[in-house]
């Protein structure tokens, strides 16, 4: 009995062993392909997001094909493909400027040099690195040129790239007055008309093809997230701007709705306020600009009109998000900085031939500014004079941002990068982190504007559910700074590491200054 007891127990043995050898060779192969394998883990940072009441320190963040899959404690087991220490600073979600320009690079005009070519080109290569050096991992392109963009999109190192399409052009109105005369089909195929004030129709073109229904529908055919619209009044315009048309509240609500029902957000350009005014009644998403300007507006004055003050706060009570881009201002005022372009943060950005070009043959712009404007800014007009006249308005400008805010405002971070007129005040990536400076100069506390470069931004264009947090699900968007972005600005300044779709790059590498190196 004994002896075939025995014989049972070993076979029995046997039979364990080989179950335990194919359950193991089961395991062995599941775990291969287990999500529990990850691309990339995250350790050794302290996790600061908008979302969140307070930053969150001992865990790790886990990534698979550039998505945030797993926030797990840190002692939990995982693989990982590779592991980025963070060295103990933060971890914050990337940053987003929701306002553009992709075709212009600051500063520079062919009237200006025999070199326009070669400065572009380069200017456009190392501009989606410039971004990213700041940590810019998403831009918004608020009226978007097809060719621009492809050019962005074929850079192997860049951004996310949103855009709201081309910009609705109202047939008369301040676009369409850049245009030669007789080419508006031309230059602007997808031109808007004005059915409620008999707007310009070209001869021979069909009104309905320029209704709102058509136009919407033609940007959002191009992939759009957005529709632009612009309500420019042109105060600033020496002689007035009486010829220039501005949309109906009727047609900007068509807009609206057509948009709406495409699942589009409505950004519209408005520097008055007229333009607020009308912004809101029509339900408009996003103002692009503040309300700056005015009829016998003193540059001169610190003081903000009481009319002004009433726009701010009633603009702040509409929960209308803005996009104060404090830097569209800046741009006319960087021309009488005159150690700008002497900073050492603009080599990191901007191509060496490109700065040496805003240090000579750009500085013509100064004089043509003050001869076209210079009277409209101060009696006697000087380098001097109407340079204090800039800053004072800029100056004044920031209070009404702090006064936005306080009664409310929903900002958003937007740095109107590049834009056009005159000016070299609009370096890539480096101008959306002045513009965080302009704000917390402006009195907008810091979470706030952490808030306005992430979330905010994301949620009033819609693309909160990819962008914006760290959460499980969201794109794998990062940045690894040394300080904490709720405690000092200076946190925008110090990233160490930028992590876009998943894919780690450390923050020198981004730098204008490598190639050379």
């Amino acid at each position: 009995m004994r002896s075939i007891l025995s014989g049972s127990t070993a076979s029995f043995r046997l039979i364990k062993i080989a179950v335990s050898i194919f359950i193991c060779a089961s395991i062995n192969e599941i775990a291969a392909q287990s999500p529990s394998n990850y691309d990339l883990a995250i350790v050794n940072t302290t996790l600061v997001s908008p979302e969140r009441n307070e930053p969150q320190e001992n865990v790790v963040v886990l990534i698979r094909d550039g998505r945030i899959v797993e926030i797990v404690p840190e002692l939990s087991a995982y693989t990982a493909s590779e592991t980025l220490d963070g060295n103990n600073y933060f971890l914050i979600p990337g940053l987003i400027d929701s306002h553009v320009h992709l075709y212009h690079a600051t500063g520079l005009k062919k009237r200006y040099t025999e070199n326009f070519d070669a400065l572009y080109s380069a200017y456009l290569e190392q501009m989606p690195k410039s971004y990213l050096y700041h940590g810019f991992t998403t831009v918004i392109e608020t009226n978007a040129d097809t060719e621009s963009n492809e050019t962005f999109l074929k850079a192997e190192i860049r951004p996310d790239l949103v855009h709201c399409g081309s910009g609705l052009v109202l047939s008369d109105g301040y676009m369409a007055s850049e245009i030669p005369p007789g080419k508006l089909l031309e230059y602007a195929p997808n031109f808007l008309y004005d059915k409620y004030r008999n707007g310009y129709l070209p001869e021979g073109v069909s009104q309905n093809e320029h209704f709102p229904k058509s136009t919407v529908a033609n940007i959002a055919a191009t992939g759009a997230s957005c529709i632009k619209m612009y309500y420019e009044e042109a105060i600033w315009m020496p002689g007035g701007a009486k010829h220039i048309a501005l949309p109906s509240r009727e047609l900007i609500t068509d807009v609206v709705n057509e948009a709406h029902a495409l699942g589009l957000v409505v950004i519209m350009h408005a520097t008055s306020a007229n333009g607020h005014k009308i912004a809101r009644e029509a339900g408009v998403d996003i103002l692009a600009h503040g309300p700056w300007d005015w009829v016998d507006n003193d540059y001169n004055n610190p003081t903000i009109p009481d009319f002004i003050a009433q726009n701010l706060k009633d603009t702040a009570n509409a929960k209308i998000h803005i996009q104060p881009t404090v830097r569209s201002i800046q741009h006319t005022a960087s021309m009488f900085d005159y150690e700008l372009l002497n900073r050492p943060e603009l080599q990191d950005v901007l191509p060496n031939a490109f700065i040496d070009y805003l240090k000579t043959d750009a500085q013509v712009q100064r004089e043509q500014f003050i001869e076209m404007f210079g009277s409209s800014i101060i009696e006697d007009p000087t380098a001097q004079s109407v340079g204090t006249g800039i800053f004072r308005m800029v100056a004044r400008y920031k209070r009404m941002v702090g006064t936005l805010f306080e009664q409310g405002g929903n900002l958003v971070l937007g740095s109107d990068t590049s834009s056009g007129g005159f000016g070299w005040g609009n370096p890539p990536g480096l101008n959306g982190y002045w513009e965080m400076k302009d704000w917390a100069e402006s009195g907008v506390p810091l979470d706030a504007i952490f808030s306005g470069a992430t979330i905010n931004n994301a949620r009033a264009f819609g693309l909160q559910k990819t962008i914006g947090t760290i959460q499980i699900g969201k794109k794998a968007n990062l940045l690894i700074v040394k300080s904490n972005p709720l405690l000092t600005i200076d946190a925008y300044e110090q990233i160490q590491t930028v992590i876009i779709n998943g894919r780690v790059l450390a923050r020198e590498t981004l730098s204008a200054k490598f190639r050379m190196n």
